[in-house]
């Protein structure tokens, strides 16, 4: 029996972090950007919150740009209680790569012991109280060997542990195949970018760049170019806020038109 595999609803909650919680970076660091619980936020929130519960296994697809970094960043901002790990890995990576970012990530004695297994007992033994969330961005570029790694850690009867990997959609069918994998995920959680009628919404809550935009623009920035990627609304974002005129539709008559979506 395989996992479900589940996409956001199309219901957008307009909120904004606030308090002392950290906010995630958006791209470029637009310093005046705000965080939108858009319906990828509050859907990636739900999926967080019953793996966690769960300890379970759970992987976030979504096309490049569709903010699959930052909701997973902004979840588990607000949620320090699940002492999350954060790992990115570099492409390829050993794991004798992963023992010593994980080394690090639990604030362990440094350095890192030499020896394999004696860095698994260390591990081992800070995976098992408090439980944690490992949270793995770009899993796609993890090496099979740490792929199996990630397995030993979570099969581990002494660790308490949830995962959660983040994934770009062009290789959701490369890791559906991997039985390491497939046998172990509880949800595929696939991300898409924004629709039509949320960027009239959201975009405007985003950024004060977009607040008194006429909605027809914003209709035809996102046709034009953006297309509906959040990445590509950050960088238009950065491109409107350096150019001496503040007339989006001006804008709209300097940018190189997108291939239109397939």
């Amino acid at each position: 029996m395989t996992a479900p595999s589940y996409r956001t609803t199309r219901t957008t909650t307009i909120s904004t972090a606030h308090g002392n919680v950290r906010s995630a970076r958006h791209h470029l660091d637009l310093t005046t950007a705000r965080t939108v619980h858009t319906r990828q936020v509050v859907a990636t929130t739900a999926a967080l919150k019953t793996t966690v519960a769960q300890q379970g296994m759970l992987c976030i697809v979504g096309p490049a740009g569709a903010g699959k970094t930052f909701a997973l960043n902004t979840v588990l901002d607000q949620h320090p209680a699940w002492h999350p790990i954060r790992l990115l890995p570099q492409p390829q990576a050993r794991p004798d790569d992963l023992r010593h970012s994980l080394h690090h990530a639990l604030g362990l004695p440094s350095p890192p012991p030499k020896d394999p297994g004696t860095s698994d007992d260390l591990i081992r033994h800070a995976l098992h109280h408090p439980s944690r969330l490992l949270a793995i961005d770009e899993a796609h570029q993890l090496s099979a060997s740490c792929v199996e790694y990630v397995r030993y850690l979570y099969d581990d009867p002494h660790t308490r542990v949830a995962v959660a990997l983040a994934a770009g959609s062009h290789r959701l069918r490369a890791l559906r195949t991997i039985p390491v994998l497939a046998s172990r995920v509880s949800c595929w959680h696939e991300l898409d970018v924004l629709d039509e009628d949320e960027i009239t919404t959201v975009i405007p809550a985003f950024h004060p760049r977009w607040r008194r935009a006429d909605p027809a623009v914003l209709r035809e920035l996102d046709q034009a170019w953006a297309q509906g990627n959040f990445r590509r609304w950050a960088t238009l974002t950065h491109r409107s806020t350096q150019r001496a005129t503040s007339d989006p539709q001006a804008l709209l008559h300097q940018l190189t038109p997108r291939a239109a979506k397939t």
